[in-house]
């Protein structure tokens, strides 16, 4: 009897010290600036090809109203028959990640489709497209300098 006590009292402390590390290994709040994230995840990289745009822009190709965030930058080739393109956005509220995603998402869907029979360099360069989600900043880029704006962004927070 003295041994089920024990074991049930083993596997109770055995989950919540697993509910523990779930809730505090997740994303954390960064408090760095959105300004020296930007710069970081530029940062010795030739992206002189990418414009900054405008709300509008955001609004028409990616879906997103800028208002609803705290900060947004949008870089966008221009060249229609390219890809390439690159979103930093810091979130008012972490709530705010599922909506980036399906819209980001959704971009992606319709670029690769856009693209698809014509320009497979492209969809191929959509296919490798990075999406990162933290607890308050995201970073979605196409481009052939994806994994390092990404590695750049997550060391920035």
């Amino acid at each position: 009897m003295k041994y089920g006590l024990w074991a049930a009292k083993g596997v109770v402390f055995l989950l919540l010290i697993i509910l523990i590390l779930n809730v505090f290994s997740g994303p954390k709040m960064s408090k760095e600036d959105f300004g020296v994230v930007l710069s970081k995840v530029q940062e010795n990289l030739d992206l002189s090809a990418l414009l900054q745009q405008d709300n509008q822009a955001i609004r028409k190709n990616l879906g997103l109203d800028p208002e609803a965030y705290e900060r947004i930058a949008y870089f966008k080739i221009d060249d229609v028959m390219q890809a390439n393109e690159y979103v930093l956005v810091q979130f008012k509220d972490p709530d705010q990640k599922n909506a980036f995603q399906q819209a980001i998402e959704s971009r992606i869907a319709e670029q690769t489709n856009l693209y698809d029979g014509y320009a497979p360099d492209q969809v191929q360069l959509l296919k490798q497209a990075v999406v990162d989600i933290q607890a308050n900043y995201a970073l979605y880029v196409v481009d052939t300098n994806a994994k390092t704006m990404d590695e750049q962004f997550l060391e920035s927070l």
